[in-house]
């Protein structure tokens, strides 16, 4: 590990009470929080944003913004004050999703949460969830993976084989390597929507959780959609991908990395 690296790494961990505190601050806004449409893509996952994501958002990127992560490249995931701080001029990039599983916080859902990452354009170093609503959280860093708490059953549809079922968010395998995917099928894999799964969490938790066989994405976006390749290399387990942290493009719905990775448990 890089030295300057390990620094910044470190910075993170102490901030991780911070991360925590503003967890209680979107549980204490839950019941209050307006919401609005930010895009306008039909996708409800995506479209919808509370006032909550906001108000989390701008408690930690105004602590971080004291410590030397104000040299990290940011991608937050809202346009909050405090994103302007961030210079951009020690080649790490630091990203925040607020409240990851928005459709959840702002209905009934217990699994959403609060996802810190940093990456050197080439490596993950270090990612950060909180849930919470559910006290649970994990950090993977230094080819460790820190749990707090424990996470709690998710329903799953009795019908589903979870031992063969690749979990994916909204894109599915249509442009990953046709024989990686030729190969999987042939092994008796099955690619599902986190919906298709359980009604109670995203796709990130359902990963977690270990019920699924593996995880999928294309074309991630840098505040949620990284950390599974992390879990995957600190556990050593079966990674298939194309994935380029170093180049990034903008859709409907903000910046997404180019390629694509799986994750077999």
């Amino acid at each position: 590990m890089n030295q300057n690296n390990q620094e910044y790494i470190d910075i993170l961990i102490g901030l991780e009470p911070v991360f925590k505190k503003a967890g209680e601050l979107a549980l204490k806004m839950r019941k209050t929080a307006g919401s609005k449409n930010k895009y306008s893509t039909g996708i409800a996952v995506i479209d919808i944003v509370t006032e909550a994501d906001t108000a989390v958002q701008e408690m930690i990127l105004a602590e971080m913004a004291k410590t030397k992560l104000v040299e990290c490249q940011l991608f937050a995931e809202e346009n909050t004050p405090s994103v302007s701080k961030f210079k951009g001029t020690n080649g790490l990039v630091l990203t925040l999703d607020p409240i990851d599983g928005t459709l959840f916080y702002a209905s009934t859902g217990k699994f959403y949460s609060t996802i810190v990452t940093l990456h050197n354009k080439k490596d993950i170093l270090y990612t950060f969830h909180n849930y919470p609503e559910i006290n649970w959280s994990r950090r993977i860093a230094g080819g460790k993976i820190i749990d707090s708490g424990e996470l709690p059953e998710i329903k799953t549809k009795e019908t589903i084989r979870l031992d063969k079922t690749i979990v994916y968010t909204l894109r599915g395998p249509k442009n990953m390597d046709q024989a990686v995917y030729n190969k999987l099928v042939e092994q008796g894999y099955e690619f599902r929507k986190a919906s298709e799964i359980t009604d109670d969490a995203p796709a990130c938790a359902v990963f977690f959780s270990g019920k699924v066989a593996g995880f999928y994405i294309e074309g991630p976006n840098p505040y949620d959609g990284i950390y599974a390749m992390l879990y995957g290399q600190t556990k050593k387990l079966k990674i298939y991908s194309t994935l380029d942290l170093s180049t990034y493009t903008i859709n409907d719905h903000g910046p997404h990395y180019v390629g694509w990775y799986l994750v077999l448990q």
